[in-house]
Parts: C-alpha cells; structure tokens; sequence
C-alpha cells in the first residue's frame, strides 16, 4: 500500500477546522442577531420600513424568527457534517477502507438530504418575506449541486463498504 499524502492530510484538517470556525461562527451571528431582533424589534421596524428589499416589516415577524431558527439548524447539521469529515479524514490518513468510513460518509449524505429538506423552508419563508427579484428572496431552495453531493456521499459510502468488505476477505484468506 502506498504511503498517504501527509501534507495534504493536514491541509485538509486545518481547512476542515477553519470551515468548522466559519459555520460555528455564523450560527453564533445568527443567533446573536436573533436576539437582537427580539430585544429592539420597535427599533428595528423603524429602520427597515423604507427598505425596498422586504415586502411588508409589520407582517414579518413570525417568518423572519422561523427563518432565523431555519438558518441555525442549518448550520447545525453542517457542523455536524465537518465533524463527521474531520473523523473520516483522520481515519483515512491511517486506513480509508475500514466500515466506520462507510458509515461517516452515509451519515454525511443523511446530513445533506436534511441540509436540502431545510432549504426549502428557507426559500418559502425568505420568499415570502423579500420582494420578488431581491437577493434575499433567493434564498435557500432546491441545489443541483447539493443533490450531486448527496449521491457522490451514498455512492462513496457504498465503495469504502466493499473496500472494507474486500479487505477483510482478503485478510481472512491470508
């Protein structure tokens, strides 16, 4: 077997920490500015009633508080996809073909169908709160991009399951 690539191995893992920092960090926003929106909401109405972005402040409310409560669970299952990425990367650097690895990417695949099942509701509610055309409007929705992850993940998994599959029948025959 040939030897992993150590220097692209810790690359990853800092990447996968900083990208774990950045969604940490936006949730922290995201919350904070949930807060804030909940303490000078009056303050708030104020300022944003000439905003030609959103279509009527007094209705927004109760969507602008699911939005925000959307934007959290996403950005927690996407925390929970780096850990399960970090997990894979530090398995992989030693041996990628092991069940556990099968497991992680499953698990990362499950996480990205929830991440898109989320994104609808955020797209119906940034809808329905922004005017038509605004890109806040645009928010969230179905993702060719993400549905190509979602297969790349469950066919991955299916491969380091037979690779894990393979090897232990090749071990038991030795």
């Amino acid at each position: 077997m040939s030897a992993p690539n150590t220097t692209l191995f810790r690359a990853t893992r800092g990447l996968l920490w900083l990208l774990l920092a950045l969604v940490t960090a936006a949730a922290l926003i995201v919350a904070g500015v949930t807060i804030a929106l909940i303490v000078a909401w009056p303050d708030v109405m104020a300022a944003m009633r000439g905003t030609p972005e959103l279509v009527d402040v007094t209705t927004i409310r109760f969507p602008l508080g699911i939005l925000m409560l959307l934007l959290i669970a996403v950005l927690g299952v996407a925390a929970y996809i780096f850990r399960q990425l970090q997990a894979l990367v530090a398995s992989a650097s030693r041996d990628p073909f092991v069940i556990d690895n099968a497991a992680r990417l499953r698990r990362i695949g499950w996480s990205l169908v929830t991440i898109q099942l989320l994104a609808l509701p955020v797209h119906w509610t940034a809808s329905s709160i922004a005017t038509a055309g605004s890109d806040f409007s645009q928010m969230g929705g179905i993702s060719i991009g993400s549905l190509l992850s979602i297969l790349l993940a469950f066919v991955l998994a299916a491969v380091f399951e037979q690779g894990a599959a393979m090897r232990d029948e090749l071990e038991g025959t030795v």
